[in-house]
């Protein structure tokens, strides 16, 4: 082939390449968005951590007494957490903060590790204290089947309840 030939079809070649990348390209977009778009119609949404605590609350089927007990449990449980949260934090900062240091003090990284442990133990006797009140509340077969939710694989609301519980 003359060089002029092979001047001729090398346009054509890319502008070739460039046509169907952007058709490839084109099908992408469309099969994400499709995509995208089915799930949004298909697969549920996540239930709020409100809307989870309901869902267990009619499970359970509480009477009045009952709900109001298991809304005390419920607001001993995140105070509880906020306060572990609040107090662990500091504590684990300054021991990554001790840790990074070129001679870090072993000994003081060890009675920080020390004290969230502690914190952590106290906040499980809390909780424990604070479900064996509310359990006393329930009937012999509702605290069975209370503990079995929180045993639960894959149930949204028995995963965030039990998470809250031992974080």
């Amino acid at each position: 082939m003359t060089s002029l030939a092979r001047e001729a079809v090398e346009p054509r070649a890319r502008g070739r390449l460039l046509l169907w990348a952007l058709i490839l390209s084109l099908a992408i977009n469309i099969f994400f968005l499709g995509a995208m778009i089915w799930v949004r119609a298909n697969v549920p949404a996540m239930p709020t951590p409100q809307q989870r605590m309901q869902a267990i609350a009619e499970e359970l089927k509480l009477n009045p007494d009952q709900h109001d007990a298991f809304q005390q449990f419920l607001i001993e449980m995140r105070r509880s957490t906020r306060q572990l949260r609040d107090g662990n934090m500091p504590l684990l900062q300054r021991a990554w903060d001790e840790m990074v240091k070129p001679n870090p003090d072993q000994a003081l990284i060890g009675q920080i590790i020390d004290q969230t442990s502690e914190n952590r133990r106290a906040y499980q006797k809390t909780m424990s204290v604070a479900m064996a009140r509310f359990l006393s509340d329930l009937t012999a077969e509702q605290r069975s089947q209370f503990v079995e939710l929180l045993r639960r694989r894959g149930d949204p609301a028995a995963q965030h309840l039990h998470h809250l519980i031992m974080p």
